[in-house]
């Protein structure tokens, strides 16, 4: 029995030092590099990253459901009393274009440039990669409603000059609404709601002075900006309906003896 248990002894031990136990004993490092360099390689065979179109389609998505929010009551006010002004001011557009030729009125500089979508498009999309890139949520989204306001003055301008086709007092063709105006009123009206009076006033008045440019350059009647300054403003309040729509709750918070009343925003 003692020989016997010698010589399996043994048997192991060779074995153990045999090639077949050195194949069994080093393929799983075999198995482990194999699985390493496919880790290695994996990253390079993921698709890109789909944040930038994620972005892409939702921005496509608001942007539909702008159009669908444009037909509404409260902007169907706001463009009935831009038409009406427009309206009562017609008779005003042959008279106001003579006294500013016989006036020699300067143009106004900077007009043209800030109302302008070559500007107003780039500085809106500035704002929304800046305030993505500081973490701001807020600049962020501030960026992102005034690209989705100049899309939509875009458009609804457009399709109405090319609707109305009306001259403009230098012989132009497609005076009617002013597309400066309509653009520059949109980014007042979103900086309004965005951040109230203190940068709305400026951006108020910095369109009302687009507005009279276009009209001291001899670009457009007077009624031509009238109801551009009521596109705008419609076209700006509809990308930031949301920010009319919200709720505040309230609630009573009872805490270590002492009573938290919470106000909670809901959008």
């Amino acid at each position: 029995m003692r020989i016997q248990a010698v010589v399996a002894a043994w048997g192991v031990a060779v074995l153990m030092g045999s090639p077949v136990a050195e194949a069994q004993t080093f393929a799983p490092p075999q198995l482990e590099a194999v699985a390493s360099s496919r880790e290695a390689i994996a990253p390079s065979q993921d698709p890109p990253s789909q944040d930038d179109e994620s972005a892409v389609r939702k921005l496509l998505r608001d942007e539909w459901d702008d159009y669908k929010n444009f037909f509404s009551w409260a902007n169907a006010i706001w463009l009935g009393v831009g038409g009406a002004v427009s309206l009562g001011l017609h008779p005003l557009d042959q008279d106001v274009h003579e006294a500013a030729l016989d006036a020699g009125t300067p143009t106004l500089w900077g007009g043209d440039t800030y109302g302008s979508q070559k500007f107003q498009v780039p500085v809106a999309i500035g704002v929304w990669v800046v305030g993505h890139a500081a973490g701001s949520d807020r600049l962020a989204a501030t960026g992102r409603d005034l690209l989705r306001a100049q899309i939509a003055v875009f458009s609804w301008t457009n399709a109405i000059k090319w609707a109305v086709r009306r001259t403009r007092p230098n012989g132009d063709p497609r005076s009617f609404p002013s597309g400066h105006s309509s653009a520059s009123f949109a980014t007042a009206a979103v900086l309004l709601e965005q951040y109230g009076w203190k940068a709305g006033v400026p951006a108020l008045a910095a369109a009302a002075y687009t507005a009279a440019s276009r009209v001291t350059a001899d670009q457009h009647w007077l009624s031509d900006v009238a109801f551009g300054a009521a596109l705008g403003m419609v076209c700006g309040r509809t990308v930031t309906v949301r920010l009319r729509n919200r709720r505040v709750t309230i609630s009573p918070v009872v805490q270590d003896h002492a009573a938290i009343v919470m106000f909670t925003v809901l959008q």
